[in-house]
């Protein structure tokens, strides 16, 4: 079957966000930008501060990583990569609720209506990837016992 248009823009999506990730994980961890000037307010831990950042460089940098694989997979129709896309989704959906309930709190419209777009996004691509019709196309095996069964004859010692 034919890849659907929608999952080739999401995996060019995913792929082009995943690269400037890598990027700027290549970027932190080198050294080059410090992790305070793209985050802006780091919390301060005191002695495990610069542990808490090269975790967070880390992280950042293996996500990236998983994004790019995640978006190579999808090109390729792969299963494994629209449930990866369907449980990064679910953490997208949470993070931009928590963002939208903090701009409420703050009264902060523009910001609210941005992760409100985000958090629509991230449930389309969820719900999207969860249709029949394209876990068909990535080829997801059927339920046992969702195949159409032969009818069963009653035998000799059947009664009716």
């Amino acid at each position: 079957m034919q890849r659907p248009r929608p999952v080739t823009i999401l995996a060019v999506l995913t792929l082009l966000l995943s690269a400037s990730n890598l990027f700027t994980g290549i970027l932190l961890l080198s050294g080059k930008v410090p992790l305070e000037q793209l985050v802006g307010q780091m919390p301060d831990l005191g002695e495990l501060q610069g542990d808490f950042q090269r975790t967070m460089v880390v992280i950042i940098f293996l996500f990236s990583v998983l994004g790019l694989a995640v978006g190579l997979g999808l090109l390729g129709m792969k299963n494994w990569a629209r449930s990866i896309t369907r449980g990064l989704a679910v953490l997208g959906l949470l993070g931009g609720l928590v963002q939208m309930i903090q701009s409420f709190v703050s009264k902060d419209a523009v910001h609210f209506l941005f992760y409100a777009l985000i958090g629509g996004g991230y449930y389309g691509a969820f719900w999207y990837l969860g249709r029949a019709d394209v876990r068909a196309a990535f080829g997801m095996p059927r339920a046992p016992g969702s195949e159409p069964q032969p009818p069963i004859t009653p035998g000799p010692g059947s009664a009716g």
